[in-house]
């Protein structure tokens, strides 16, 4: 048989290449030749084994990458041998209260590759059937390079995040964090009609990013008061929608107390398991603010990610700072941990 080196999940802090027998694949799957695969903070948190699904011992991480199918089985229709393609990672039941509401990234019962099913920091990467009867592969404009069509799977989340924040033209919205995701957000803000970005971000070289992006103001709340800066910005009424891009409570917290009455925060970024906040109720009642959440997205998410990118829109491409080859997979993820960069993407 066949074999191929895998980033293998071997415990908290264990992470081996590994050589491994390539997957079969049945009659109703197929198998990709991974050519590129993004790390994310996800995989910083299996890594120390602090993920809020547990991932067992042995399991092939990785949830971002594109690549090529080099195998079709003989009862799949409408892929090919030769199609350039990326995937998204969560496979839904189709049954569940949620996915009858449309809301199939929310199922109840969503396995997802890296964590329930081998993933992509490997050579090649089985596609279960569920993911193929679920609309998840997506054939690839040519225009669109493997790294910046691996990276469409967090783009895909953050296009679900401003549909769910519901900017309109001319609001003012406060990203809070910097990083490869807010920046995606400040792209995705200005292209559905927000008047002013505001982006808080404690690296200066993040904040000068931003501002290239488009940025109306950047703050380092270690350095500035960002209630302040948004309340004089805004002739003290405060932002349309607040948009947490870190998993931080304290981000949250502070987010909150940005936005004006009737204004939207949106909780994107994820905490670690365990996480509290403390705010006064008061603001949200008698404010009457919406505070709402994100968590991954749709296959139209990331059927829109994938024309957003290749037409433009949104550039993925001054997001990846670091290409890396499969053996620098623990280097990657600790190179994110530290905020070194913005977007590390795996060669196999």
């Amino acid at each position: 048989m066949n074999k191929m080196k895998a980033v293998v999940y071997r415990g908290p802090e264990k992470l081996a290449v590994e050589e491994v027998d390539v997957p079969e694949i049945s009659s109703q799957e197929v198998l990709v030749k991974v050519k590129a695969a993004g790390v994310c903070g996800t995989d910083v948190r299996i890594y120390h084994g602090r993920f809020r699904v547990p991932v067992k011992s042995g399991r092939i991480i990785g949830h971002e990458f594109s690549g090529d199918i080099v195998e079709v089985g003989k009862e799949v229709e409408g892929l090919a041998v030769g199609m350039r393609v990326t995937v998204r990672p969560i496979m839904h039941c189709g049954r569940c209260l949620y996915c009858l509401q449309g809301r199939t990234n929310i199922c109840l019962s969503r396995p997802t590759l890296g964590y329930e099913y081998d993933g992509a920091f490997a050579e090649y990467v089985r596609i279960p059937v569920q993911a193929i009867r679920n609309g998840n592969v997506f054939e690839l404009p040519e225009n669109l390079s493997y790294e910046e069509a691996a990276i469409t799977e967090p783009l895909a989340a953050c296009v679900n995040g401003a549909e769910r924040s519901n900017i309109k033209p001319g609001d003012t919205v406060v990203i809070v964090g910097g990083g490869p995701i807010g920046l995606m957000h400040l792209q995705l803000a200005k292209l559905y009609g927000a008047g002013r970005v505001i982006v808080s971000e404690i690296k200066e070289e993040r904040l000068k990013v931003a501002e290239d992006f488009g940025a109306d103001l950047t703050v380092n709340p270690l350095e500035e008061d960002l209630v302040n800066s948004v309340k004089n910005l805004t002739q003290g009424y405060g932002a349309d929608v607040a948009i947490v891009a870190v998993g931080a409570p304290t981000a949250i917290e502070q987010a909150i107390r940005t936005v004006r009455k009737g204004g939207t925060v949106n909780l994107f970024g994820g905490c670690p398991t365990g996480s509290s906040i403390t705010i006064d109720p008061n603001i949200i009642h008698y404010g009457e603010l919406i505070v709402t959440g994100t968590s991954g997205s749709t296959p139209y998410h990331h059927w829109k990610a994938v024309r957003l990118a290749s037409t433009g829109q949104v550039k993925l491409r001054p997001l990846i700072t670091h290409v890396l080859p499969l053996e620098r997979a623990v280097d990657a993820i600790l190179m994110k941990e530290r905020g070194e960069g913005l977007k590390h993407v795996l060669k196999p």
